[in-house]
């Protein structure tokens, strides 16, 4: 039973997908580039995407964010803004969830986050790439980093296709013979 229930419970997974500084050029040429936002000089800035998956067999409901704090994804640098938020669900039109920046961290929701949906969130930040930290105060719902969650495939998906490619090979050996 304990089986069972572990598994219908939602899941998300977390990452960096992406972390790039703006400035690449030798430290000589540097020093005499500058990058601004909005009139503001940036010292070290990076491009960072992180994103937040649903990888469960169930949503997670606006319910199950407790005393309705919302998910942090802490990235370690101060986030200078929020660029863009990309959600793409395959299964339905969930919207993407509130998200705003304190600080070094996105704060994600609450709201109603799809089984299969999909979060980048891409931010401008100050200094050297850090891990995603995830701070999730969400009730019965399993939450964990991945390297990358947009790339991940289901082993169940991997289990099938090697047993048809070896139903395959069986019966082209038995056409062979």
């Amino acid at each position: 039973m304990i089986y069972l229930t572990r598994f219908a419970r939602p899941r998300l997974e977390y990452g960096l997908r992406t972390s790039a500084p703006l400035l690449t050029a030798p430290g000589g040429v540097r020093d005499e580039l500058e990058v601004r936002h909005r009139g503001v000089r940036q010292e070290r800035p990076f491009l960072r995407e992180v994103v937040l998956a649903g990888r469960g067999r169930r949503d997670v409901p606006r319910s199950a964010f407790d005393g309705d704090d919302p998910i942090r994804l802490d990235l370690g640098v101060r986030i200078v803004e929020l660029l863009q938020v990309e959600a793409s669900d395959p299964a339905s039109a969930t919207p993407p969830p509130p998200v705003r920046v304190e600080g070094t961290a996105l704060l994600v929701g609450p709201a109603l986050l799809g089984r299969r949906q999909r979060l980048v969130f891409t931010c401008l930040a100050q200094g050297r790439p850090r891990k995603v930290r995830c701070s999730a105060p969400l009730l019965n719902t399993t939450v964990r980093a991945g390297s990358d969650p947009a790339q991940k495939v289901d082993s169940r998906l991997i289990f099938l296709a090697t047993g048809v490619g070896l139903l395959a090979s069986i019966g082209s050996m038995k056409s062979f013979l």
